[in-house]
């Protein structure tokens, strides 16, 4: 009889229950990671998009000094314009698009009493936006 409860107390497991609530923790806690590097990859995102506005600023500020004027668009910083004092490129043509490889958007002359201002529409691609979808503007940096 000792023999037979020591077998079965070796034999003894995890009950059903118990693996289902530890698989629905390791769900749950997975799906708290993913939601938290989804965020974070946006985060890395809209900075990037916000560096590429400031170079791309310089950029502009670059060939206003050569030429004595803004682009009428930013292909003018990629390709000559016939203008015998262009010096460029200004900048490379991959540098024309944001982080969600859409092109920026530019005006000359600018909003906000810029002189030009630059745009990109953020993660959802469209004007305007909150939060993460938010616009990226060059007159808020």
């Amino acid at each position: 009889m000792k023999y037979r409860n020591k077998i079965s107390k070796a034999q003894a497991g995890f009950s059903l229950i118990e693996i289902l609530v530890v698989m629905v923790m390791m769900a749950t806690l997975i799906g708290l990671v993913a939601n938290g590097i989804g965020k974070g990859k946006t985060k890395g995102q809209i900075q990037e998009a916000k560096i590429r506005i400031g170079k791309l600023k310089g950029k502009i500020e670059e060939f206003n000094l050569d030429l004595g004027y803004y682009p009428r668009s930013l292909d003018e910083l990629v390709n000559d314009n016939g203008d015998g004092n262009w010096m460029g490129p200004y900048i490379k043509e991959k540098d024309l698009k944001d982080s969600w490889k859409e092109p920026f958007q530019y005006s000359n002359p600018g909003q906000h009493d810029e002189d030009f201002s630059i745009v990109s529409y953020g993660k959802d691609k469209s004007p305007g936006g909150t939060k993460f979808d938010k616009d990226i503007n060059s007159w808020d940096l």
